[in-house]
C-alpha cells in the first residue's frame, strides 16, 4: 500500500529537530504535492501563544494542504499503524512510540477505496479502538479521517492508497478571519512565524487573504523582519490580483457604454 501524509501546519516546515528527523526518515519530502482539503484557523493553541493553529474543518470550502508519500510501502496493517505512531510523536514531539492520540487530538486514516470489510481497514479501525477512547473530529471512532478523498491542485490523481493524518481540536468559538488575525498581533512570542511559515510552504486557507488584510491594515512591527518578506510578497500579489479581478468588469462596462455613445454621436451626425 502506499501511505501518505497530509500536512497542514508545522510539521512541514518547523525546525524542531524531532520533526527533522521525522520528514528525513519516514517521508519523501522531495515529491510533495499540494492539495484540496477542508482546513482553516480553528484551534487556539498554547505552543504558539494562545494564536490559532490549523485544523480540519466541517465546511465545505476547501482550502490547500501538502501530501507527503511516506518513503516505505505499507505491507500490512501493522506497517500502517507504525507510520501513525511516528506520525503522532512528530506531532506530540515529546509522545514515545506508540500512541496514536492525546486529549487534544489524534492520527486518522483515509483509504481511497477499501471496502468496509476490508482486513487492513478492519486492523486498523481494532489498533484505533483500543487506543482511543474520544477520537477528535473529523476521526470517527473507527480512525477514519472523514474528509473528501483530496485532489491534488494541479488536476493529477492523488498516488496513495491511504493517507494518514492528524486531526486536533476547534476552538469552541466562531473564529473569524480578523479574531484570528488578532490573536497573532495581540502576542510578542513570535507566533505569526506559523501563519508566514505556512504561506511560504503552501499551506492555505480560504481566509487568508482577509486575515493578511487586518495584520497589514494594523501594522506589527514584526511585518519589517526580513524573514517575511518572501510570504509577505506572496500575500501582496494575490491581493494585487484579486483586486484587479474586481475592477476588471467595471473598467469593462465603462468602455462598453463609452463605444455605445460614440455609436450613438455617429448615428446622429449622419
Amino acid at each position: 500500500m502506499r501511505v501518505g501524509v497530509v500536512i497542514i501546519g508545522s510539521l512541514l516546515w518547523d525546525t524542531d529537530q524531532s520533526r527533522i528527523s521525522w520528514r528525513a526518515s519516514r517521508l519523501s519530502v522531495d515529491q510533495s504535492r499540494r492539495v484540496r482539503v477542508p482546513i482553516g484557523y480553528r484551534k487556539r493553541s498554547q505552543s504558539w501563544q494562545c494564536a490559532f493553529t490549523m485544523t480540519f474543518t466541517s465546511d465545505s470550502t476547501l482550502g490547500q494542504a501538502v501530501l507527503v508519500p511516506c518513503r516505505a510501502e505499507a505491507i500490512d496493517a501493522n506497517d500502517l499503524v507504525v507510520e501513525a505512531c511516528e506520525l503522532w510523536r512528530a506531532e506530540r514531539r515529546s509522545a514515545t512510540a506508540g500512541p496514536l492520540a492525546s486529549s487534544w487530538g489524534c492520527v486518522g486514516a483515509a483509504f481511497r477505496a477499501a471496502s468496509p470489510s476490508d482486513p487492513v481497514l478492519l486492523s486498523w479501525a481494532d489498533r484505533f479502538r483500543q487506543e482511543v477512547a474520544t477520537p477528535v473530529s473529523p476521526v470517527d471512532s473507527r480512525g477514519i479521517l472523514a474528509i473528501p478523498w483530496p485532489e491534488r491542485v494541479d488536476g493529477e490523481p492523488v498516488d496513495c492508497d491511504v493517507i494518514l493524518a492528524t486531526a486536533t481540536e476547534r476552538a469552541s468559538s466562531a473564529s473569524t478571519a480578523e479574531v484570528v488575525a488578532d490573536a497573532w498581533l495581540d502576542q510578542r512570542g513570535r507566533a505569526e512565524r506559523y501563519f508566514f511559515e505556512n504561506v511560504r510552504h503552501g499551506i492555505r486557507t480560504p481566509e487568508d487573504i482577509a486575515i493578511w488584510h487586518r495584520i497589514e491594515s494594523v501594522g506589527a512591527l514584526w511585518l519589517s523582519d526580513p524573514q517575511y518578506a518572501e510570504p509577505i510578497a506572496t500575500l501582496r500579489t494575490e491581493v494585487a490580483l484579486a483586486s484587479n479581478k474586481r475592477v476588471e468588469p467595471a473598467a469593462s462596462s465603462l468602455c462598453a457604454k463609452i463605444r455605445a455613445l460614440f455609436r450613438r454621436g455617429s448615428r446622429a451626425g449622419r
